[in-house]
């Protein structure tokens, strides 16, 4: 009786693995990728010309898809969760944004220079602003994906 029971529980654990294994096939396999922003420098046009120093992350995820006609269909999130200090009054700023990208080429790959709009926000008596980084971001059909933080520049209001 012992025996026949082990092998119950062993087709049982076989049989729920292979339900999960199916289950996941049909969902779309997405891809990420941290950039580290580090002392990256942007200045408060806003007001007094303020150099800001920017610390944090851009996160990036993507996936892709292919249609009937062969065309790949890349989907590229990118976020920032990123702290600021201005190197004159010591005001610190916070930006946490994201937004979507697409690419649609018969390539196997795609090549982007996007603009990521944020809101610098201050936690002081400065007003806050936009904050606009220029990233790089090439992702493939296989799975790889690099990007950076190009430049960054600033706007006035949110």
């Amino acid at each position: 009786m012992f025996q026949s029971s082990k092998c119950v529980t062993v087709s049982m654990a076989l049989l729920l693995c292979v339900a999960a294994a199916l289950a996941q096939s049909g969902t779309p396999v997405t891809n990420s990728y941290d950039a580290l922003v580090s002392n990256q420098v942007t200045v408060n046009q806003c007001s007094i010309g303020e150099p800001v120093a920017l610390n944090g992350t851009v996160h990036f995820s993507y996936s892709v898809s292919t249609d009937s006609s062969g065309a790949n269909h890349f989907t590229v999130t990118a976020g920032d969760n990123l702290t600021g200090l201005g190197q004159t009054t010591g005001t610190a700023y916070v930006a946490n944004d994201s937004d979507d990208f697409d690419s649609n080429t018969s390539d196997s790959s795609a090549d982007m220079t996007v603009e990521l709009r944020s809101n610098l926000k201050s936690q002081g008596s400065t007003p806050g602003m936009t904050l606009v980084q220029t990233l790089h971001i090439v992702v493939d059909t296989s799975g790889n994906i690099s990007a950076q933080v190009v430049s960054n520049s600033t706007g006035c209001g949110s």
